[in-house]
């Protein structure tokens, strides 16, 4: 699975960890979410995205779920050495509780954060204990029975905490994105090619990066059909964006401007590489350039987010 992390772009971490799940924000969904126009609005959906940036990261949600599958609880011997990690999902579901109590309707955005926070306790309210069973050792001391009966349980609030992340994660891809299109048409009107550029091509990477949710798909010609669509047109915008760059600098009389155009410059610099890596993938359908292509979009979507 491709885990999102989403803030002015999306940022992909870690590559194909549960085969199960599809690429965070790749589901269609129902309808469309309605840009969010108020400060409370903005605000909360900052805070969403915070909470579920926490939840993906290095020892989140997913990474902890993979781990303890990985121990194979049911086929072990209590001679055998166990240990589970119950990650930073309390963190982040502390961050996801203070957001939902945070003013501003987002309709399913908020339905969706409610049914993860709830799934959320759930698991941890198994996960505390067993974490506590397997860092003592107690597990040698009852021939790892209860370790065992409760493996089919705990298999089971991963993976619903795990689905309740995904639909989260595609409302809050959805509204993000509403909120994307407005700001692209804001950019335009204004006449600001260069941060049209910079959005647009955030936009087109994330879905050049987003094809790819599962294994087999790095071998699936029709996906790479797609992928060269939009790599092509992504690498036209970054030439443009190149010559508009050029044009804009004689004109930047303020440090911030220069230092801003400077960074524009950077984020195209990376999506160029991003590219690149994406043309290596097609040819050796490897997991490792894949995961390449993703830390290329990972800097490039931190470059770009430090602009604002």
């Amino acid at each position: 699975m491709l885990k999102l992390k989403v803030r002015q772009g999306v940022v992909l971490a870690g590559l194909f960890t549960l085969a199960a799940c599809g690429a965070a924000g790749s589901g269609g969904g129902n309808g469309s979410a309605a840009v969010a126009t108020s400060p409370d609005a903005t605000a909360k959906i900052s805070a969403y995205t915070e909470a579920y940036n926490a939840l993906i990261d290095t020892f989140g949600l997913p990474r902890t779920a993979e781990d303890y599958r990985n121990e194979k609880i049911a086929s072990r011997s209590p001679s055998d050495d166990i240990s589970i990690s119950q990650g930073w999902i309390e963190t982040a579901q502390g961050k996801l509780k203070t957001a939902r109590a945070l003013p501003g309707a987002l309709g399913a955005l908020d339905v969706k954060a409610e049914a993860l926070e709830t799934a959320l306790t759930k698991l941890l309210a198994r996960l505390g204990p067993l974490y506590s069973y397997y860092n003592t050792k107690a597990y040698r001391a009852d021939a790892l029975k209860r370790g065992k009966e409760e493996d089919a349980a705990m298999t089971a609030e991963f993976d619903a905490a795990l689905k309740a992340m995904e639909d989260f994660n595609t409302a809050l891809v959805q509204q993000r994105r509403a909120g994307a299109d407005a700001e692209l048409a804001k950019l335009k009107a204004a006449g600001d090619t260069v941060g049209y550029n910079n959005k647009l091509a955030m936009q087109q990477a994330e879905e050049l990066v987003s094809l790819f949710n599962k294994p087999e798909d790095l071998k699936d010609a029709a996906i790479f059909a797609k992928g060269d669509v939009i790599a092509g047109s992504l690498e036209k915008l970054l030439a443009e964006q190149q010559k508009a760059i050029a044009e804009a600098k004689p004109k930047a009389t303020e440090p911030l401007q220069k230092s801003q155009l400077g960074v524009y410059g950077l984020v195209g610099d990376m999506l160029g590489t991003m590219i690149g890596q994406y043309r290596q993938l097609k040819q050796s359908h490897s997991g490792n350039d894949m995961n390449s292509m993703v830390d290329s979009y990972n800097r490039a979507v931190g470059m770009a987010n430090d602009i604002n």
